[in-house]
This record gives C-alpha cells, sequence and structure tokens, in this order.
C-alpha cells in the first residue's frame, strides 16, 4: 500500500493541489508483517480446535447419499385369520346357471331391480350396526398366531415382587437420555391413544391400547436385553383411558368407547379383564381411578360424568354411586383425581373450558342441577387434557389448541381456602405458566397431551418435529428436545417411568419409543 503525501498551506491548511515536492510513504512493510503474525495466529488457533480434522469428516459425510431410515418393525407378528372360503360359480359347483340374471336389467329403483327377464329383485336396507360387546370377562389372549410371548408376559405380570422406589424422576435426570435402536417397538395394532409404565425398578412393564380396542403390554428387563410384547383385545372400539393401579402398582384398568370399563387380573387361572363397569347408553371418553382403586371417575361424549363403585356387585352405568350428572355441554376429553386427597379432579373439555370439582359437592343420580366448581379455566380453543400435579401442589397443566401449554395454580384463584374448601367461586384466573407450544396436529395426528414429571418440576410434550420437548413448570422455559433417527413419526402421547430415568413416546403407527439414559 503505497501513501500520498500532499503539502498543504501554511497559513489556512488548504491543499493546493499537486504538489512536485510530494513524497511517496510505503507501508507495505508494516502492513505485510501484521497479515502475517495474524495468518499465523489463526492457523494455531484451527489446529487447536481441530477444525481441519471436522472439515474433513463434514465433507464425507456430505458426499454419502441421503438414505430416509424406515420404521422399525420390531413387534409385527403374523395375526390370527378366521378360514376364508373361496367364492365358486355355480358352474364350478356343478349347478344350473340362473340365466335371469344374464339376460340383464331393465330398470332399478331403491327398492330392488326389473330384470329383462320378467322377474324381480328386492333390496332391504338396515342401518350400520355397532361393533359387537363382549359382555362378562374377556381372556387375556394374544391376537397373533401361536404367540409363545404371551405366557412369559403373564408370568412378568404375576411376579408379586414389589420393587418400588419412594425417588420422583425429576427434569436432571431426564438430562442426557437417548433413543436406542432397540428400544424401539410396535406395540399396538393402530395408533396408540394412551400409554403407562408399571411402577417398578426391577423390570420395565409397559402398557398401551389404541383405537381400535387392543391393549398391548411390553416387557423389558432393566438391560433392554429381555424382550416380550402381545397384543390383545378387551374391548371393541377406541380405548378412553389406561392406568396401572396406583396402590398396587400391578392392576391394570382400561376404559373404552364400547362402554366398559375393564380390570386385567392375573392371580388365579386363566388371566382375564373383568368387567368393572357395563354401559350400553354411554360412550366413556375420558376415565380415571382413586388412590385405591375402589372408584372409577368416568365422563362420556356428552360431558355427563359418573362414579361407579369397583366393589359393587351391581355395574350398569344407571346406577351409579353419583351421577350421571352433566358437567359440560360437550364432549369431556379426560378427567384426572387429585393425587394427594383425592377429593378434587378436573376435568378438559371440547367446550374450551378446564374446571376443577369437589367430589363432596356432587348430587345423588339424577340431580343434574346439585353440583358447583371450584373453578373454571376458559380458553380460547378446545382442551384435549389437564392433569393435577403429582406433589400436590394443586397445580393444573392443560393443553390447549391455541398453542400453549398453561399451568395454573387452583389454591391462588379467587374464594379458594384450602382449610374448608368454603366460598368457592368460578373465576376466569390467569396461568401462572404458560408455555407457547405448535399444538395444531392437523387431522391426521392425534391431539397433544402433555402431562407433568413425577418431581413436578417439568412437564413433557411431544412435537410437529417428530420429538419430544420438556419444560420448566416453574419458568416455562424449554429445559431439552429429544428426538432421534429411530423416531419416524409425530409422538401424540408421553409418559415418565416415576422412579427411573425413562421417557416413553407413542406415535399414530403403534410404535413405543423409551429414551433411556
Amino acid at each position: 500500500m503505497v501513501g500520498r503525501v500532499t503539502r498543504r498551506s501554511a497559513t489556512n491548511g488548504v491543499g493546493v493541489g499537486v504538489d512536485p515536492t510530494t513524497t511517496e510513504v510505503d507501508f507495505n512493510m508494516d502492513y505485510e508483517k501484521e497479515r502475517e503474525l495474524r495468518k499465523a495466529r489463526n492457523l494455531a488457533r484451527m489446529l487447536e480446535l481441530k477444525l481441519p480434522e471436522a472439515s474433513f469428516v463434514v465433507k464425507e459425510e456430505k458426499a454419502k447419499p441421503a438414505v430416509a431410515r424406515k420404521a422399525s418393525q420390531r413387534g409385527v407378528k403374523r395375526q390370527k385369520r378366521e378360514p376364508v372360503v373361496a367364492r365358486r360359480s355355480l358352474r364350478v359347483r356343478g349347478m344350473k346357471p340362473n340365466g335371469e340374471m344374464a339376460q340383464g336389467i331393465k330398470s332399478e329403483t331403491n327398492a330392488g331391480v326389473t330384470l329383462n327377464a320378467g322377474g324381480s329383485l328386492s333390496f332391504s336396507f338396515s342401518e350400520p350396526k355397532k361393533p359387537s360387546r363382549k359382555a362378562g370377562p374377556v381372556p387375556f389372549e394374544s391376537i397373533y398366531e401361536d404367540d409363545e410371548e404371551e405366557q412369559k408376559v403373564l408370568d412378568v405380570l404375576r411376579d408379586s415382587r414389589s420393587m418400588r422406589s419412594k425417588a420422583k424422576t425429576s427434569t436432571s435426570n431426564l438430562s442426557d437420555v437417548t433413543l436406542r435402536e432397540e428400544n424401539v417397538m410396535k406395540v399396538t395394532k393402530s395408533g396408540t391413544v394412551h400409554l403407562d409404565i408399571m411402577p417398578r425398578t426391577d423390570r420395565l412393564v409397559v402398557a398401551a391400547g389404541d383405537k381400535e380396542g387392543h391393549v398391548g403390554v411390553w416387557s423389558l428387563s432393566s438391560d433392554f436385553a429381555d424382550q416380550h410384547n402381545v397384543l390383545v383385545k378387551p374391548h371393541t372400539q377406541y380405548i378412553s383411558g389406561l392406568k396401572w393401579s396406583p396402590s398396587t402398582g400391578r392392576d391394570l384398568y382400561t376404559c373404552s368407547y364400547d362402554g366398559f370399563c375393564r380390570k386385567l387380573d392375573v392371580s388365579k387361572g386363566a388371566a382375564s379383564f373383568l368387567e368393572l363397569a357395563n354401559s350400553e347408553i354411554h360412550e366413556f371418553s375420558a376415565f380415571d381411578v382413586d388412590s385405591q382403586g375402589n372408584n372409577m371417575f368416568l365422563c362420556t361424549n356428552d360431558g355427563d360424568f359418573l362414579v361407579i363403585d369397583t366393589r359393587s356387585n351391581n355395574k350398569d352405568g344407571s346406577s351409579a354411586a353419583i351421577g350421571p350428572i352433566e358437567l359440560h355441554n360437550r364432549k369431556i376429553n379426560t378427567v384426572h383425581v387429585e393425587p394427594s386427597e383425592g377429593n378434587l379432579f378436573v376435568t378438559s373439555s371440547t367446550d374450551k373450558s378446564v374446571t376443577v370439582w369437589d367430589i363432596r359437592l356432587m348430587g345423588n343420580r339424577g340431580m343434574k342441577t346439585s353440583k358447583k366448581a371450584v373453578v373454571s379455566y376458559y380458553h380460547g380453543k378446545s382442551c384435549q387434557g389437564a392433569y393435577f400435579a403429582p406433589d400436590g401442589s394443586h397445580r393444573v397443566l392443560t393443553t390447549c389448541y391455541d398453542n400453549h401449554l398453561n399451568i395454573f395454580d387452583v389454591k391462588r384463584s379467587k374464594g379458594f381456602d384450602v382449610s374448608s374448601f368454603s366460598n368457592w367461586t368460578p373465576d376466569k384466573e390467569k396461568p401462572v405458566v404458560r408455555m407457547s407450544h405448535n399444538t395444531q396436529t392437523g387431522r391426521w395426528v392425534l391431539p397433544f397431551r402433555a402431562v407433568w414429571l413425577p418431581g413436578s418440576d417439568g412437564v413433557v410434550c411431544g412435537t410437529m418435529k417428530r420429538g419430544v420437548q420438556m419444560y420448566s413448570s416453574a419458568s416455562g422455559k424449554r429445559m431439552a428436545h429429544y428426538d432421534s433417527d429411530f423416531m419416524t413419526a409425530i409422538p401424540s402421547r408421553c409418559c415418565v417411568h416415576p422412579t427411573l430415568p425413562i421417557l416413553g413416546a407413542a406415535t399414530s403407527s403403534g410404535r413405543i419409543h423409551l429414551f433411556s439414559s
């Protein structure tokens, strides 16, 4: 670089044009020295960070052709099929063919057809029949052919050892979990709509229900080496609820749109799903059981609510202990009993509201006016889920179609008296924590439902990016995002093991993914 110095006037400092006395100043030497020093420092830094090696690896990865990973086929088995009788014509069967139809049809109406040969055929139309209902106990029997794993799963369920821990899974336990290929299994035939993990530590047992009434059980050893799965069909319609017993941890409760609620009994003889509730007039859309498993809280597609005593011999839903009472004017999507006391429960509905109720304020059967809400939280769109925090803090986590997950504190609601539960008034309370989350799942993906971590310090929810996100329940900040090449679909349902660092995610393909440390 060459600098040009122009001599200026001594009086006013204004340039006087090109001066024959102009001198050339050469700055090339200093500039080149500085440039070489910077190059040496940058090279040393790149070598220290091993950037040349990293660049070579990136180039190699880019050169490889992109291969779409296929969904895992683990768990797919051959299903039992009824023998099909092949259709054969009258001629093949050695019978005289019917020539009337062969001459063609003259005219056709809703009542039937008139043949060219002079005869006629009549039609009879009837309403489509609902799926048949399975009354009474349903045997625990695999739908697959020669399924040897059925007995192995039953042996695990019959194990009376109770390996349970008091420690609760928190956000710190899930900080480094990953998904391995052997931890992906197709457990249900169609899309998984409910998912729960048995609270034992010596072995993992996952139960899942699907849209067609199937219930799948997946058993894994602690090192994931020994795995077995079985698929049974205790219901004939959509599974609306599935839960391991909070008291024993071994009893599995199920509920369905077919009007039945059942409990898996493996204690005596042949295992079967016992009938706990049976209603021909109600389609149960949501359910929960209390901590002792004595009372079953049921909700319907019409917004009705009823309580069934599981110890009663009368299983008819029309003679329920409480109800039916109309709590919402549209479908109730979830119902959840507060775990610490068992008197409060919360419902979420398609009518855009989440409401907290007290079972002690409910009237007897048929008294639809005898109801009083503790507090109602109104949302902008349909609410797909509402759950109390496991720690007894009376916080409620809600999932809404307005692209937000909300946490409400019932104790802070107007008129709430924690000692006497008096002077309650419904209030449009604002959430204490609000998390932005895309909940627009569209037509073909099940709606998301965020759930609490057992430690109550975080929540998890599926994402449209084929992953699961974890948020802090105190600040609402996103703490982690879990995804993997082994998860090839959007996970709509999630669950967390009560005491182990295990995160479960289920997709509409019926596959269960277990993230573990």
